[in-house]
């Protein structure tokens, strides 16, 4: 006999693994019980499952972060009396509309992550935020989307300062540890449809990080694979930081606010310049004074127009 086939014989010789789990008889007075088998260990897949519902589970029943539109109206980023509301609501809707036709590739032309859109503008105050906050809120009205708001604005951090997200961790941590999830940095809100994602912790390689192949990655974990969500990034201004123009790069639209009266022709060519290879660029024109008769919201209030969409 080989030694192979006398490996065999003593392998058959082995009680199996059932047969040594089986209880000692019962050879006393006691009715012996039928006893069920013991439990297999659960398969790698299906420990990942497990796992993966209890993170789903963990999300939804996580209480959403609270919006105050009270306090957006005390910061003046919402119109204080409601015939202000209704005609910001219509000019959002005007700016929406072509980011729209381009997110669901129903453009003049198909764009690339057109699902991305960046504000931005030239120079500081001119009103950016106000106009990603705004525009963000009228996204999230639509019913067959659902809207991520980005603070990549990282020196100023504005989105997180105004919705109370100071010390969470955000986009700066998660580009930053390769351990941390994407989705470990969104947080659900309680208005409908709207996410957040914060700035997180400050890091003077905003720009490199930004560049990296781990952005890319992230961005493609947001946007969310089997849904159709829409990112809203709010950046630092063209003019102002080195990492505004890296973070324009990756996305498929851009929205450049100009402050009337106060940007500069030469400060709005130079800004167009540095996001003239993306596919599609609009101006909103914002702060602009209307008579009274037309609306004018009052000296605190922004007044929103699209110019012309495509630079």
């Amino acid at each position: 006999m080989s030694i192979v086939e006398k490996a065999a014989e003593k392998l058959k010789a082995l009680p199996t693994d059932a047969s040594a789990r089986q209880p000692a008889p019962n050879n006393g007075s006691e009715t012996d019980a039928a006893i069920p088998p013991a439990a297999q260990p659960a398969s790698t897949v299906e420990r990942l499952q497990e796992r993966a519902r209890a993170a789903e589970q963990s999300i939804e029943t996580a209480p959403p972060w609270h919006i105050d539109p009270l306090a957006l109206k005390r910061m003046g980023l919402l119109p204080a009396d409601d015939t202000a509301e209704r005609r910001l609501a219509d000019e959002m809707r005007g700016i929406k509309r072509h980011l729209l036709a381009n997110a669901t590739d129903k453009g003049a032309t198909t764009i690339a992550h057109g699902r991305r859109i960046l504000v931005t503008s030239a120079e500081p105050s001119e009103g950016k935020t106000f106009t990603t906050v705004n525009l963000a809120l009228s996204l999230a009205r639509e019913a067959d989307f659902e809207v991520l708001l980005v603070d990549g604005d990282i020196p100023k951090s504005d989105i997180t300062r105004i919705f109370g997200l100071g010390g969470q961790p955000g986009l700066m941590d998660v580009l930053a540890n390769e351990k941390l999830a994407p989705s470990d940095v969104v947080i659900q809100t309680d208005v409908p449809n709207l996410l957040v994602v914060p700035a997180g912790q400050q890091n003077a390689l905003a720009a490199e990080l930004f560049r990296s192949r781990r952005m890319d990655h992230v961005f493609e974990e947001f946007g969310g694979r089997h849904r159709r969500r829409l990112l809203v990034f709010d950046s630092s201004p063209l003019l102002a930081t080195p990492e505004s123009q890296v973070l324009a790069s990756h996305m498929g639209q851009v929205v450049m606010v100009v402050a009337a009266g106060r940007t500069g022709r030469q400060a709005v060519a130079a800004a167009l310049q540095k996001v003239s290879d993306l596919p599609y660029v609009g101006l909103v024109l914002n702060m602009s004074s209307l008579p009274a008769s037309l609306g004018y919201y009052g000296s605190q209030s922004h007044y929103l127009k699209a110019l012309k969409g495509g630079a």
